[in-house]
C-alpha cells in the first residue's frame, strides 16, 4: 500500500511586526509554504480595539497577503488584541498550527533578560515549534 506522506508543516502562523526585520522571515515563511501547499496565517497583535487601530492593522496585513502571498498560497490574515506573546501561544494551539515563524531582532543585555523579547516568550512558552530569524 502507497502511504501519501503529509508535510511536515503544514500549517504556519507568522506574527508580523511591521518593521524592517519583518522581510527575512517573510521571505522564509513564503519559502517552506511554496514547498507543498502549506497553510500561512498572517497575524498582528494591537494593543487594543479600536477602530482605526483595527483598521490600519487589517489593511497593513491585506496588504502583506497581497504583495507575498496572493495567487502562491492558501493564506488567512487575523488581528488579535491583547499582549503579543500570550495571544500568539493562544492562537498556534486554536488553530493547530504546526510551525510559528517569528523575526527577532536578536538583542541582548541586562534588560532584555528581565523582560524578554516577544520571540523569547513564544520559544519559551510554546508547544510547537518556532523558527526565529534575526535580520543579516
Amino acid at each position: 500500500m502507497h502511504q501519501v506522506e503529509t508535510p511536515l508543516f503544514s500549517k504556519i502562523l507568522f506574527p508580523i511586526q511591521f518593521d524592517r526585520i519583518t522581510i527575512p522571515a517573510l521571505e522564509m515563511v513564503t519559502h517552506l509554504a511554496r514547498q507543498a501547499d502549506r497553510f500561512v496565517y498572517l497575524l498582528c497583535v494591537i494593543p487594543e480595539d479600536t477602530p482605526d487601530i483595527r483598521r490600519v492593522a487589517n489593511d497593513a496585513l491585506r496588504g502583506v497577503a497581497h504583495n507575498w502571498l496572493e495567487g502562491k498560497m492558501p493564506h488567512e490574515t487575523i488581528v488579535r488584541v491583547g499582549k503579543p506573546a500570550a495571544e500568539i501561544v493562544k492562537l498556534e494551539e486554536e488553530l493547530d498550527v504546526d510551525l510559528v515563524v517569528m523575526a527577532t531582532h536578536g538583542r541582548t543585555g541586562e534588560k532584555y533578560e528581565k523582560l524578554g523579547s516577544v520571540a523569547e516568550q513564544v520559544v519559551r512558552e510554546s508547544t510547537r515549534p518556532v523558527l526565529t530569524i534575526r535580520p543579516r
